[in-house]
């Protein structure tokens, strides 16, 4: 039988400071900055080279690689629906409930986050004046959305008084992502493998500040013993679902994330995809 030859692409890693002479904490502004100001004070630098394996048949246990497929019925789940917040809150994420507990076996989600991003024509730039300029775009660097004092300073906002009673429960943070459409061939998503990650060397605490908020991050630096996924060809009933922390194990499986250009292989087709951020409970 054939091997399955792995996707070959460029993923965009923080770069390592060799000289240890870093002053402040690390930090990018999801705004203009001041003139003068610098936008951030760390460098992304593409890597070329980095074979991405096919997830479907990489047969990895959630458990112990956290990250896995999932299906969803998409009859009704039109692209266009998804500009309606209300039908996302009332009609989807219903629906992603009961899709996510009989996966992973859990108990309940609580869904804290969800974010549609269309992609502009002119990504990764941006032009002025064409459409999506000001909608969230793919996220290139490979990075984790929270550290575990994020996460921390959050559970209060999230479950108030119930925090205790909530938390009292086995749970992980999970993201779930699809595209809205399928196959999708446009800057897909790809998947480290938290396995072959050097915490203590490859993650990067980062402060991604906004007009009202900072939130900390892990971006991620290159290691050559680094192992990446992807679903080619995602359809839109299909979830890429990937941990964030577990109660019992932190982020020992939190899985860092990115889109990535499938280039001559890509449709070219503007990705439209939303993501989720849940507490799920077991």
């Amino acid at each position: 039988m054939a091997v399955e030859s792995p996707f070959v692409a460029t993923v965009r890693y923080v770069k390592r400071d060799e000289t240890g002479d870093r002053t402040g904490k690390p930090y990018i502004l999801h705004y203009a900055a001041p003139e003068g100001f610098p936008q951030n004070n760390f460098v992304i630098e593409p890597v070329h080279g980095i074979q991405i394996h096919n997830l479907r048949t990489a047969k990895l246990d959630y458990n112990e690689h956290g990250m896995t497929i999932a299906t969803i019925d998409d009859s009704g789940l039109d692209l266009d629906r998804f500009d309606d917040d209300d039908w996302v809150e009332s009609v989807y994420l219903p629906r992603l409930h009961e899709a996510i507990c009989r996966s992973l076996g859990a108990k309940d989600m609580t869904v804290f986050d969800w974010m549609l991003r269309k992609r502009a024509p002119s990504f990764p730039r941006r032009c002025e004046g064409e459409d999506n300029v000001d909608a969230h775009q793919p996220s290139l660097s490979a990075h984790i959305d929270y550290t575990e004092a994020e996460l921390d300073s959050r559970v209060d906002s999230y479950f108030g008084t119930d925090k205790n009673k909530m938390l009292s429960r086995p749970y992980q943070v999970i993201n779930i992502w699809k595209p809205l459409s399928g196959p999708c061939r446009d800057f897909p998503l790809a998947f480290l493998d938290p396995l072959t990650v050097d915490a203590s060397q490859d993650l990067f605490k980062v402060d991604e500040v906004f007009p009202t908020v900072a939130n900390e991050v892990f971006q991620v630096c290159y290691n050559p013993k680094h192992t990446w996924y992807y679903i080619p060809d995602q359809l839109a009933s299909e979830l890429a679902v990937f941990n964030a922390f577990d109660s019992k194990r932190g982020q020992s499986l939190a899985v860092p994330h990115c889109s990535f250009d499938l280039g001559d292989s890509g449709s070219g087709i503007p990705r439209h995809s939303i993501e989720v951020r849940a507490f799920v409970f077991y």
